[in-house]
């Protein structure tokens, strides 16, 4: 009996390899995920590493372990790799993440969703369409998960990864026509306003702003006062 030759996919399966592959791409690449193990943190840390230069926090081989220890419990971590098989993009993605600052809600339950946690590219693949590709995929595969919203936080002001979420149509999450912020400790010493993006993937859904919730300018990005918000929420009247 003649046994017919493995596809491409068969053989990337059945290779010693970390990754599991999910989808072969038109232009040659891949979109994988892969589970935990040392190893497979090593492989990471390159992708993380893209986070020391926008926020100044250090990334070793633990916090690469904690990270895909995290995907590997309570979400999934979807890569893309590139014709050689190279991982140059990462959306780890975990479910029901809660927030402090945003409150999603429906009629009869609290929706569920899936939080874009880890959004990141190795810096010479930067502007090739792969972390765009992740984040379409991510929420193509919530949608048939019967999930029923993706959302993500990002920086408030140069942001990005904000546009790329924004092709997703994704939008920033508002309130009286004003932004939802929060501020984030990054070290000790340092930290940052971020805002949050999402997509109701059913009808019904919709946010209030909770718990430690700042405000900014939809215009200027500028962080708004309490009293400036109400003003803008209940206009004075002239006597």
């Amino acid at each position: 009996m003649i046994q017919k030759p493995k596809t491409e996919m068969q053989l990337i399966k059945n290779e010693n390899t970390s990754f599991d592959i999910l989808q072969c791409l038109d232009n040659g690449c891949f979109i994988a995920t892969m589970k935990y193990s040392e190893e497979n943190a090593k492989i990471l840390l390159p992708l993380l590493k893209s986070f020391e230069e926008q926020y100044g926090e250090i990334i070793d081989e633990e916090a690469a372990k904690e990270e895909l220890a995290l995907y590997d419990k309570k979400g999934i971590l979807f890569l893309y790799l590139d014709e050689k098989k190279r991982p140059v993009s990462m959306n780890g993605c975990i479910y029901d993440y809660p927030n402090e600052t945003v409150e999603f809600f429906s009629q009869d339950k609290t929706p569920s969703n899936l939080y874009f946690y880890g959004l990141s590219t190795i810096p010479e693949y930067r502007g090739k369409g792969a972390c765009r590709t992740l984040i379409h995929y991510a929420i193509d595969y919530a949608q048939k998960k019967n999930i029923d919203l993706v959302y993500a936080r990002t920086d408030l002001i140069n942001s990005n990864s904000e546009w790329l979420m924004a092709q997703a149509g994704m939008e920033i999450c508002t309130e009286d026509d004003t932004i939802i912020a929060e501020w984030v400790d990054v070290t000790e010493t340092t930290g940052d306003y971020r805002l949050h993006m999402w997509k109701p993937l059913k009808e019904g859904i919709g946010l209030i702003s909770k718990g430690n919730a700042v405000y900014a300018d939809k215009n200027t990005r500028a962080i708004i006062t309490p009293s400036a918000k109400v003003l803008q929420m209940k206009p004075q009247i002239a006597c």
